[in-house]
């Protein structure tokens, strides 16, 4: 414990340092000195919040007595982004992106109205340093820039909540105010739903997250230094406040006999070793190996209905994916909230397509994507597109069908290496920047189409798993095409579709082409392009998921 100590006493002085450095960088070179000494200092940070999530809990109840406003300040909010981060099991990459920017925007002194993360944004740019930190900086307070929330990197307005936070919390070296306080002053008072959102997700930390670090006084007038919670009663160290003196021996204290008091200003000391709070639940971020390993296919029994119905219960998230689907597929689309009548309406032949499909978006929904909300929308224009056009097969498809084929050819989407960067209304060449990126992922046979083949192929859906590998293989004039190579064209030309539609005006002319492509080998009405886009707009459940109004 000691060592630990230690190592918050040096981040708090590495933070020191990094405050002076950013008063005087004005160079690339600087500035990326910079960039690196902050991504050590989180570095440091998340693995003594891995240790012992108790002592950083602390950081937000007390003003610290040996350093500054703007490291307090920074210290606060980062504490607040690594709860955050770890309640919502953010990827490590993700995390630590996030992490960085709040130390460095915090760190930043302001020297005009405007703040300090937009003021170092803009530096950043100017030298065309930090990359992806200076898109999340730039984006911070999106409201003051007037610029809608889709706009901004999609972390941005996360950074801006906890800056804010960290603030109140201490607004000057001298007066703090108390966790609860701030947050139940923005819940009350707040209408924005992103901010509310978030502010319950930290509220799973209570009564913790506002008791750990806190001072508190008994009837007698003792006053108590909380720790962690023991039963019923909490766990505290007597404190002498006119000798600044922590006792070294824990009590219970029932903490309906104490009164808690406004953060104090304390030193870093040995008394944090003594906060023990069990580490946060972790969730492993699967990959496309456990997936197919993981999988509860090969268990299901195709003939005992109890048994399938015990077996899915073991899997709440599957639960979850398979009531929606069944509240889309019934007739009357009327809301399912039972599973047993969710596999009823899937029936004995379309049960094992509905749990595939709800096995990989489970897998999706657990990258936790940045463009998590864009892709699945993606996701099911796609899945609309595959529908329509799948009317006309030798063998039409049904909605389950259309949805698992959609889900495995679009999943390579979450692994995409440059989409968490990029707001959803950046533009380049008068397109849709997502839509390109996307469009160029999905050509690269590694990365891309194998992956999709492995999980058509795992779900035994063997023809599209060879269609997928062949989709932009361009036939020859008066070329034989087999039925596999003939879904190829079919995938290519559903995916040229959904991107007309989502990402217009996106693939306007590759889309007419293969419309005739397409033509000589499918039974395809003889309609133009915007007939076929008309089909996919009057899908029901189809948005564009932006905000209309600024969040």
């Amino acid at each position: 414990m000691p060592d630990l100590l230690n190592n918050w006493l040096i981040c708090y002085q590495q933070l020191s340092t990094l405050s002076a450095a950013l008063q005087q960088a004005d160079t690339a070179e600087q500035l990326q000195g910079c960039l690196q000494l902050s991504r050590e200092i989180n570095t440091k940070l998340q693995q003594l919040v891995d240790e012992n999530p108790g002592m950083a809990i602390a950081q937000l109840s007390i003003i610290e007595s040996n350093t500054t406003t703007a490291i307090s300040q920074a210290i606060k909010c980062w504490v607040l982004l690594a709860f955050w981060s770890r309640l919502k099991h953010w990827p490590n990459a993700r995390r630590d992106i996030i992490g960085g920017c709040a130390l460095l925007a915090a760190c930043t002194i302001k020297h005009s109205k405007r703040p300090a993360a937009l003021q170092l944004a803009a530096l950043l740019k100017n030298q065309q340093s930090g990359g992806i930190f200076t898109a999340v900086l730039a984006g911070t307070y999106h409201q003051q820039q007037k610029r809608f929330s889709w706009q901004v990197h999609q972390d941005s307005p996360l950074l801006t909540l906890a800056l804010d936070i960290a603030e109140q919390l201490q607004p000057d070296d001298n007066s703090a105010r108390a966790l609860e306080q701030v947050l139940a002053f923005k819940i009350s008072n707040s209408t924005d739903e992103f901010e509310l959102a978030q502010l319950n997700i930290l509220a799973q930390l209570a009564p913790t997250l506002y008791l750990s670090g806190r001072l508190a006084i008994d009837q007698l007038e003792r006053y108590w230094l909380l720790c962690h919670a023991d039963g019923q009663a909490y766990q505290a160290l007597q404190y002498w406040p006119e000798q600044e003196k922590i006792s070294d021996h824990l009590s219970a204290k029932p903490l309906a006999e104490l009164n808690l008091l406004p953060p104090a200003r304390l030193a870093l000391g040995s008394w944090l070793s003594k906060i023990h709070i069990k580490p946060l639940a972790t969730q492993k971020i699967p990959t496309p190996s456990s997936l197919i390993a993981n999988s509860i296919l090969t268990k299901l029994s195709y003939h005992d209905f109890d048994a399938q119905l015990k077996l899915v219960e073991k899997h709440p998230i599957l639960v979850q994916f398979l009531l929606d689907n069944a509240s889309e597929s019934n007739r009357r689309q009327t809301l399912i909230h039972r599973l047993r009548h969710a596999l009823a309406i899937f029936g004995q032949e379309q049960l094992p397509l509905a749990v595939a499909r709800a096995e990989v978006l489970q897998y999706l929904q657990l990258q936790s994507s940045t463009q998590h909300a864009w892709l699945s929308q993606l996701q099911h224009t796609l899945q609309f597109s595959i529908q329509l056009v799948g009317r006309y097969l030798p063998q039409p498809l049904n909605l389950q069908q259309a949805g698992l084929i959609a889900a495995c050819c679009s999943a390579p989407l979450w692994h995409h290496p440059s989409l968490q960067a990029v707001p959803l209304s950046k533009m380049q060449q008068n397109q849709l920047l997502l839509g390109q990126l996307c469009q160029s992922y999905l050509l690269e046979p590694v990365r891309s189409q194998r992956l999709s083949a492995a999980l058509l192929k795992h779900y035994q859906l063997d023809d599209w798993a060879v269609a997928v590998l062949s989709q932009y293989q361009q036939p020859q004039p008066g070329q034989v095409m087999s039925y596999r190579q003939i879904l190829g064209v079919f995938l290519h030309l559903c995916w040229q579709l959904t991107f007309s539609v989502f990402c217009y005006p996106s693939a306007q002319q590759s889309s007419k082409q293969l419309l005739r492509l397409a033509a000589q080998y499918l039974p395809l009405p003889q309609q133009p392009l915007d007939y076929w886009q008309q089909e996919l707009l009057n899908c029901q459940q189809l948005y564009y998921p932006l905000d209309s109004q600024p969040a």
